[in-house]
């Protein structure tokens, strides 16, 4: 007699109790058959955390998150153009499904109203502890992002994000902006940036990139680092597969730096940060 409720023939130590409280699925059956056949029900499953199938559930260490801090890139008022949209759509192909954190940021003010610690609105939520991804969309120059009201520059960026790695989470900080990591200082930037903030990893362009592709480029690498089984040690292979993969990407200057010998702690080993 089957014990899968998809009609497999698995030992009841290979099942496990289905989201509804009442089946017993395994884990290839969650996958082949659940997927397909009842999408409702995997898709409530995997929104809600309860995954059943091995490559999901080696993933749970990396929360489904993404702060995004973007700047106004136009200046008609019934045209606003934004990255967040990409993210709403992108969302909905992650399991579980991604959760975008997006506000606009115009001042040196408003970064810190939502990174400075302690007092910083990321800092003060714990909600936001966990986020593997904050994801800067700005204008730029060489260590530096630029909004519609200022000038943020390298000093203010390596205070803004001070500590954030340093507190149990693994995190990396992309640079959607033109130019930021561009020459010896671009590199001595996201050398300091990864010294004083502690994550991971810093992504960013070295030339003045068009909009559309840089974004295409973005899209590729937080789908795969996302989806990934292992992705902060797989972090390279993941960034490396993007450049070979969509050949733009190259011109854009597409660059990863990561921080050395940086053995953070798992995300369930301190329940809050501290400094």
């Amino acid at each position: 007699m089957a014990t899968c409720y998809w009609n497999h023939d698995s030992p009841p130590s290979e099942t496990y109790l289905c989201l509804d409280g009442k089946s017993q699925v395994c884990a290839r059956c969650c996958v082949e058959k659940c997927a397909i056949e009842t999408p409702v029900w995997f898709a409530n499953c995997a929104e809600g955390g309860h995954p059943t199938w091995p490559a999901v559930r080696a993933r749970q260490n990396l929360a489904p998150k993404l702060v995004c801090l973007e700047s106004y890139w136009n200046q008609e008022l019934f045209k606003t153009i934004s990255v967040k949209g990409f993210f709403e759509s992108l969302a909905c192909l992650i399991r579980p499904r991604l959760q975008v954190a997006h506000r606009f940021v115009e001042s040196e003010r408003g970064l810190a109203y939502y990174t400075r610690y302690p007092d910083g609105l990321l800092w003060k939520l714990p909600e936001s502890w966990d986020t593997p991804t904050y994801y800067l969309a700005f204008h730029g120059e060489p260590g530096t992002v630029k909004s519609t009201l200022d000038r943020i520059g390298s000093e203010t960026l390596l205070e803004a994000f001070r500590g954030y790695g340093k507190c149990g989470y693994r995190n990396l900080v992309y640079f959607a902006a033109c130019n930021v990591l561009c020459g010896s200082e671009g590199e001595k930037f996201a050398r300091d940036f990864l010294e004083v903030s502690g994550c991971r990893a810093v992504i960013g362009y070295t030339t003045n990139v068009d909009w559309m592709q840089s974004l295409i480029t973005d899209m590729l690498f937080l789908q795969r680092f996302y989806t990934d089984v292992n992705p902060w040690s797989n972090l390279a292979a993941i960034f490396a597969s993007v450049k070979e993969d969509y050949r733009p990407a190259q011109s854009l200057g597409y660059t990863l730096l990561e921080a050395e010998n940086s053995a953070p702690s798992l995300p369930h080993e301190k329940a809050a940060p501290t400094l």
